[in-house]
């Protein structure tokens, strides 16, 4: 079985050589679009082309997470260009426990099932500090979908911004599907700059001119910013960066 790991990218330089190096050790190809990055993000994902099957596109769309910014059309581009058995739609500040490597390719090529669902744990704030769910905000400690079998007429449903995935026929979680107790870890609110330009668009951090620093323990009313001590262990790689 193949796996084809799919992948949009806009400025994550800080992210971009931790999810590379994990995910090369898994995947047999990696589609990579950029949306227009100005930092070093494409210089790093050159450095590994000649060493792994990556291929790269450019697709400039403009402001993130405005009108303008059509991710459902460049993710469902990615899928089309897929050419593995599986699909994984893993973001550049997204990567999988180490524990993956010992049961993915033995699970791909048995499971019945069309989707792979995995528990994901999101970062808030540090490397050590994780956001679960709170009444109505539902989204931070649920499973995932995030691996589908190809060929299958999954696709991304017409959205412009965190769009979501949809069967060919039918609701993508009335699909026959499996869960693999493996987390993916999202780093995003954890790392580097923590914080990317226009992303305050729920008001959690209580930064909406995206100048300044963000404010972690921000409450606004709608619901609470719900928090627990991260009791796990990272990725080698990301142990690796922080040294530890």
């Amino acid at each position: 079985m193949k796996l084809t790991v799919i992948t949009p990218v806009l400025n994550e330089e800080t992210f971009l050589r931790l999810f590379l190096e994990r995910a090369v050790t898994f995947a047999d190809e990696i589609i990579i679009v950029d949306g227009g990055s100005t930092d070093q993000s494409i210089p790093i994902i050159k450095s590994y082309m000649d060493s792994h099957n990556i291929h790269l596109f450019r697709n400039r769309q403009g402001t993130a997470y405005t009108d303008e910014w059509d991710e459902s059309k460049v993710r469902n581009f990615m899928v089309d260009q897929a050419q593995g058995d599986w699909i994984a739609n893993i973001d550049a500040d997204e990567i999988f426990d180490d524990a993956l490597d010992s049961v993915l390719f033995e699970k791909l090529a048995q499971t019945n099932a069309d989707v792979l669902k995995f528990p994901i744990v999101n970062f808030w704030k540090d490397p050590w500090t994780i956001r679960i769910n709170a009444a109505n905000d539902e989204r931070w400690s649920n499973d995932i979908i995030r691996m589908w079998r190809n060929g299958r007429g999954i696709r991304y449903k017409d959205e412009k911004h965190h769009c979501t995935l949809r069967g060919e026929f039918s609701d993508i979680w009335s699909l026959p599907s499996e869960r693999i107790d493996v987390p993916l870890y999202h780093y995003h609110y954890a790392l580097g700059k923590r914080f990317k330009f226009n992303d305050n668009r729920r008001g959690d951090v209580n930064l909406y001119d995206n100048i300044g620093e963000p404010d972690w323990s921000y409450h606004h009313g709608e619901y609470e910013v719900r928090t627990t001590p991260f009791t796990g262990t990272h990725p080698q790689i990301v142990r690796n960066y922080l040294g530890i």
